[in-house]
């Protein structure tokens, strides 16, 4: 009886939220249940099955319980090298050159939408990974100053996004990051640190359900005529879903990608794995891909 309730809630689980917790994970699924069952004082999964049935708030409480949050600062390390070394530079001379032929042409400014990058950070856990990212702009730019920059960072997790929010991290978790920038993006605490204005202004933080955007739905309170993404983040996120899912999402970020645009992904996420059109960048030396520049996309860019 309980491997039918268990399989139930395995299927709600994915339904709502594309995570899988089948085969070994059925395990992880189950004790995290069995604590959820105990801080709720009830005595076993068909009644708490029928919870589940008829409150939307406690599916939520549920799967910020089952979602994973391993991260750290600067996780995967050869991605922000290229990311500072090769990308920031080719998209600096991009859009650089588009504002100076801005300037030329007789504008009194430059055309809103240059000097721009938008940065998606799916699953982004905790924060460290999109604070990473804030901290390499900052540090890789030439005049960061000039750059209209926004990284909409989501998670399922309701519990990590208050987490990431506040910006503060205990000193074990800051190693990562080089004491120059700590001394210059943190203040100190007495547990660790805390992100500066300077850093945390360049972060918008989202409740995201990729399961939604895989339907479909678009992101919250982006600027009319957003058009996509510079660069995406989805790194140790696909494989916590099932094969079937994985390639829909294949499908779907390359969507919000500008031409030109690149995606990371995770160690354990090559995409040779999926169908897909996106150009694999060797010489990163790790799993970056870049959205080639049809001639369809051309034209929707224009």
């Amino acid at each position: 009886m309980d491997e039918r309730i268990l399989h139930d809630i395995a299927e709600l689980v994915r339904q709502e939220s594309r995570l899988s917790f089948a085969g070994h994970k059925r395990a992880v699924l189950k004790s995290r249940l069995d604590k959820r069952l105990d801080t709720l004082g009830m005595a076993d999964l068909a009644g708490y099955r029928e919870l589940l049935r008829c409150s939307g708030e406690e599916v939520a409480v549920l799967l910020d319980q089952l979602t994973t949050n391993e991260t750290y600062f600067f996780r995967n390390p050869h991605q922000f090298r290229y990311l500072r070394e090769v990308i920031m530079p080719a998209l600096e001379a991009a859009q650089g050159g588009a504002m100076m032929l801005a300037w030329g042409g007789g504008e009194k400014r430059p055309s809103p939408d240059k000097m721009r990058l938008r940065v998606l950070c799916a699953g982004c856990a905790t924060g460290e990974e999109p604070y990473s990212i804030a901290m390499t702009f900052l540090e890789g730019l030439r005049y960061p100053k000039a750059w209209d920059i926004e990284i909409l960072a989501g998670d399922l997790s309701s519990s990590c996004l208050r987490t990431a929010m506040a910006g503060a991290y205990e000193t074990e978790k800051l190693k990562g990051i080089p004491l120059s920038w700590l001394a210059k993006y943190t203040q100190g605490s007495a547990a660790g640190a805390v992100f500066n204005e300077e850093v945390k202004r360049l972060i918008r933080f989202i409740p995201l359900n990729l399961k939604d955007i895989m339907e479909g739905a678009g992101f919250p309170d982006m600027a009319p005529g957003f058009a996509g993404f510079d660069l995406i983040f989805c790194r140790n996120v696909m494989i916590y879903f099932a094969a079937d899912s994985q390639q829909q999402l294949v499908d779907t970020l390359p969507r919000w990608l500008l031409p030109g645009g690149y995606l990371f992904t995770g160690d354990a996420e090559p995409l040779h794995l999926f169908a897909h059109d996106l150009r694999v960048i060797h010489a990163a030396d790790c799993f970056i891909y870049q959205k080639t520049e049809t001639e369809q996309d051309e034209q929707h860019s224009q």
